[in-house]
């Protein structure tokens, strides 16, 4: 199998709405073909036109968070304005485009990080941070609940979610229901949904509005060369990159 998912470049050969020389980016399906190689072949619905205001290939690090940010915030979690949702990791890939989608709605956004990703975390529009190193989501929400949890920790985490929902709030996430969270949620009136990001290329024409405009930034911590890739896998899974990291070919 070929490893990876997002991907951005120039397409080479026309095809339906696409002409050579297009800047493209977008995401194969997960578990049945990678991205991480010099030439690929693409669906016309799993692409669509870059972004014009990033580089080409900072775009890669866009379709796969955003996609799952936005089908978890606006498609699942019905996100409105004026909202008050909890997105955990805030500093991550995800975490961090969610804080930014979140905001764009006009919610009111709070994000869990470490210390040293606060002013990150907050720059990006969080309204409120909170530091998992000394602080207790509960403790801090449960007088003040939130209507989303956009959650993707698992564990006692996705457990401490369920009790800082407002009644009939939602906990969206991308990491798996548990048993246990299925049971807390029925207990405690909310609903709980696991979502797996699909392709898109509306919804990829919305981020590239939304990148152009100015709305939405893409972190890029660091870029590889595709004889490093091993070395990017075995930086990502220390779990401490702030936003992407990417290829070059």
């Amino acid at each position: 199998m070929t490893l990876g998912w997002d991907f951005s470049g120039e397409v080479v050969e026309d095809a339906n709405s696409f002409k050579k020389g297009d800047k493209v980016y977008g995401m194969k399906q997960i578990g049945k073909e990678g991205s991480l190689s010099e030439y690929s072949a693409i669906k016309a619905s799993q692409l669509s036109i870059a972004p014009q205001h990033i580089p080409l290939e900072h775009a890669a690090a866009l379709p796969m968070v955003a996609l799952t940010s936005w089908q978890a915030l606006f498609g699942a979690g019905k996100l409105d304005r004026n909202q008050r949702v909890l997105i955990q990791a805030g500093a991550g890939g995800i975490g961090s485009v969610a804080v930014q989608l979140a905001k764009v709605m006009g919610a009111y956004v709070i994000a869990t990080t470490s210390g040293k990703n606060k002013d990150y975390v907050l720059e990006l529009g969080a309204d409120e941070v909170i530091n998992y190193e000394n602080e207790s989501v509960v403790d801090v929400l449960k007088n003040n609940p939130v209507d989303v949890v956009f959650e993707s920790l698992w564990g006692q985490f996705q457990l401490d979610a369920i009790q800082v929902l407002k009644p009939t709030g939602k906990l969206v996430s991308i990491s798996g229901i548990m048993p246990e969270t299925e049971q807390a949620a029925k207990e405690a009136g909310v609903s709980a949904e696991f979502v797996f990001v699909q392709c898109n290329s509306d919804q990829l024409r919305n981020i590239s509005e939304l990148v152009d405009s100015q709305q939405l930034k893409v972190t890029v911590s660091r870029e590889y060369q595709a004889k490093d890739i091993h070395s990017a896998y075995e930086e990502s899974k220390l779990g401490h990159v702030r936003g992407k990291l990417i290829v070059r070919f």
